[in-house]
């Protein structure tokens, strides 16, 4: 699936903020309804779901369902709790995305709905685990990220495609590290 091409947004860079876990379990309970029957799982995901990362203030929410075709029925009850359904071709990874946005302009909320059984979902688990437990590799995407920001503070594509190489990176140390425990524990 290609990707949308995105418009800039206002967008800042903040240390990690407990309130973040908060504000997580807020956006879970209003959607929750939304999603009814169809939901599995629901989990707080990205950058501030770590403990002492520095994130953009927007909540990354994992959405896993039994049938992501569904998810097209409750657009309507989305948009009437303030989330924007924008489709399955926004980000391009076979994903329903979902967006909260503040009056501002800035996402508040990015939720990703997939399938249950989706790559998406085991690999994100992956790379949270891994950074939140290896602080070499946190303190590279952290510095990346200051970087980045300090030169695309008003680029928001070019920060978040910036970004990319050094996760590629960490992504396969992470990959690496979970064979590494899964061999040791058979």
């Amino acid at each position: 699936m290609e990707r949308i091409p995105r418009q800039h947004r206002p967008y800042e860079l903040k240390e990690y903020d407990p309130q973040w876990k908060e504000s997580f379990f807020d956006y879970a309970g209003r959607l929750k309804p939304i999603i009814g029957d169809n939901l599995l799982e629901i989990e707080h995901m990205g950058s501030t779901s770590i403990e002492g990362m520095v994130a953009k203030p927007q909540i990354d929410i994992l959405v896993i369902v039994k049938d992501l075709r569904l998810i097209k029925d409750n657009y309507e009850q989305f948009r009437a709790a303030g989330f924007v359904p924008r489709g399955t071709e926004y980000v391009g990874i076979g994903d329903e995305y979902v967006t909260l946005d503040a009056p501002d302009g800035k996402r508040v909320a990015s939720i990703h709905i997939f399938q249950k059984g989706h790559p998406a979902i085991e690999e994100d688990r992956l790379f949270r685990e891994y950074i939140s437990t290896h602080d070499e590799d946190k303190h590279l995407y952290i510095e990346t990220k200051r970087k980045l920001y300090a030169q695309h503070s008003d680029n928001y594509e070019g920060y978040d495609l910036g970004k990319k190489e050094v996760i590629d990176v960490i992504k396969d140390r992470a990959r690496k590290w979970a064979a590494s425990k899964n061999s040791k524990s058979k």
